[in-house]
């Protein structure tokens, strides 16, 4: 598929939209609309840390950036001049962006954020999947075969998520499932994925991948996938699937500890 082709992604945007408390149809593209939403002050579902911050800037040029309530006059100051995605990785940006983001989770009684996690976006549908047979892959429901050395199985997701693996040695080598953030879960697979350091470039890392986007696009679904820019592994699995670019993201996250899930 040409690459300058821009596909669309109806159930992926309510996905977001829903995560992020924002409405994607009223986003202008070029320039970054800002809301602020009680979900930034709360920890999702099977995450560790708050998205205390949560920008995207999706392929067809709109982006949102969802903060918590009383950051968004100030962050929308900061971003009032942005008008290219690239800005999101821009150091200085994620540095001022945490002043109004960091006041407003004091003001809640929560922590300051620790971490700023850029990365690139891509989604699948069926028309666009690539399905991979690498080795013996099957669904998993429970912790019965064993992970090889330095795996750890999606154990959250045991008996009714979405979880594929690929076994091999009387162990699961590597692994893809579907996060369990709460949000259409029966629309939307938001991939994660793992394989062991032994079992790597042999083709499993496709065939997990594939095997959980084939689930959920099987009954009209489609799937997420995010990874660090830097990832390149990480990027040519995601496209020998099928995925195509969505968007760039930047969050700024805060530790979870003491808040409710």
């Amino acid at each position: 598929m040409d690459e300058h082709v821009i596909c669309t992604f109806p159930l992926v945007d309510q996905h977001m939209a829903i995560r992020m408390d924002l409405d994607f149809a009223a986003p202008r593209p070029g320039r970054v609309m800002v809301v602020e939403s009680g979900r930034r002050l709360r920890r999702e579902q099977s995450y560790g840390f708050v998205h205390a911050l949560w920008w995207v800037w999706l392929e067809d040029g709109r982006s949102a950036v969802s903060v918590p309530p009383g950051a968004g006059k100030a962050v929308g100051k900061i971003l009032e001049d942005v008008r290219g995605s690239e800005q999101l990785f821009d150091p200085d940006i994620a540095e001022q962006l945490k002043g109004p983001v960091n006041n407003a989770l004091r003001k809640a009684g929560l922590k300051e954020t620790n971490r700023v996690l850029r990365s690139l976006g891509f989604a699948c549908n069926a028309a666009l999947l690539r399905r991979h047979h690498h080795g013996d892959c099957q669904r998993l429901v429970d912790e019965n075969i064993p992970p090889a050395e330095g795996l750890r199985l999606p154990t959250h997701c045991f008996p009714d998520g979405i979880v594929y693996g690929v076994v091999a040695d009387d162990t699961v080598v590597s692994v893809a499932f579907a996060h369990r953030s709460g949000v259409m879960e029966d629309r939307i697979a938001h991939l994660g994925i793992d394989t062991a350091s032994a079992y790597r470039r042999r083709g499993y890392a496709k065939t997990v991948v594939s095997a959980v986007v084939e689930h959920i696009t099987r009954t009209g679904g489609e799937a997420r996938y995010g990874c660090n820019p830097e990832n390149r592994a990480s990027i040519a699995t995601a496209r020998s699937v099928g995925f195509v670019p969505y968007g760039t993201s930047l969050v700024l996250s805060a530790p979870a500890a003491d808040l409710e899930s």
